[in-house]
């Protein structure tokens, strides 16, 4: 048993985060959105390009030695998105704009400033959870189902050749966590355990036996979240028959991830670094269309042609 409460602490990050954005996302307004048309099809290869441009971006800032400008970056980009995931949350305490804004900073700076002076695991996964929660909530509010499943099923290959064949996810990997970003979700195999011991080591390449924790990344919460916050926002409330339609989607994309979850993990525990997305995405898929298919018994997908 103690051996597998890595995997089962894991297990509470990765579907907490999802349920966390399915009860927060109603808070949201509907135009909080990062692309102009949600159904735009086109948006999710954006995002990928996006994608691909950042991921050069640090590889090369990596191969140099510039470890300082990535942290930079990941420290600015987590001020930004924790003050946007805050404002609408404190807005519904109250209207004042000002108590709004000037939480929402300090809130965002707290967080910054726990990053910088103290980057330990716990800090590393508190901010890593809270800017997972709002990327999933402000990417299922700004892609409709179609694109979804467009950027899920692009992710999952692009995750595949970057872990199994390029490799350069691995080279990012332990680029990054030596850096004490909020990449990953770091859970550790003992009490005594701190990020400090991560320096200086190639990950990947240890032994899992040897390893001192196990490693999550963030994006693997993230991206199959996107798609049951999407079935929340998107779908209708109601099918014919049954009431809440679009939440019991939802719950059965959670569901689907969950099973690509635990057979990831089989995985995981024999020692290699997995590509994630692929079982993770493909079982929020499947999930979704099931689930989908029992609620309302066609394949329109809320979709109005």
């Amino acid at each position: 048993m103690k051996g597998k409460l890595p995997i089962l602490a894991m297990f509470i990050i990765f579907v907490g985060m999802q349920l966390l954005a399915l009860t927060l996302v109603p808070l949201y307004p509907s135009d909080y959105q990062a692309f102009p048309d949600a159904n735009d099809p086109v948006n999710p290869i954006i995002y990928v390009v996006m994608l691909l441009a950042m991921t050069g971006l640090m590889l090369l800032l990596i191969k140099y030695g510039l470890g300082k400008i990535i942290k930079a970056i990941f420290v600015f980009a987590v001020g930004t998105t924790t003050f946007m995931v805050i404002l609408p949350i404190l807005y519904q305490i109250t209207p004042n704009l000002d108590f709004v804004i000037y939480g929402s900073i300090v809130i965002a700076l707290a967080l910054i400033l726990l990053l910088l002076f103290k980057p330990e695991w716990y800090v590393v996964n508190l901010i890593g959870f809270v800017i997972g929660v709002g990327a999933a909530i402000l990417l299922g509010l700004s892609l409709s189902i179609l694109p979804v499943l467009i950027l899920l099923t692009v992710l999952a290959v692009y995750d595949a050749i970057s872990v199994y064949k390029t490799k350069h996810m691995i080279a990012l990997a332990e680029g990054v966590v030596p850096l004490k970003l909020p990449v990953v979700f770091v859970i550790p195999k003992k009490k005594d355990f701190s990020m400090s011991k991560l320096e200086n080591k190639h990950i990947a390449s240890e032994p899992a036996e040897d390893r001192e924790a196990m490693f999550m990344g963030v994006g693997d919460g993230v991206i199959p979240a996107i798609l049951a916050v999407s079935a929340v926002v998107f779908l209708p409330g109601a099918s014919a028959t049954i009431s809440g339609a679009n939440i019991l989607v939802a719950l059965g994309t959670v569901a689907g991830s969950t099973v690509g979850f635990f057979a990831l993990m089989r995985f995981v525990l024999k020692g290699n670094p997995q590509a994630g997305l692929p079982l993770l995405n493909g079982g929020a898929i499947i999930g979704f269309l099931l689930s989908y298919l029992l609620v309302f018994q066609n394949f329109s997908f809320g979709i109005a042609l």
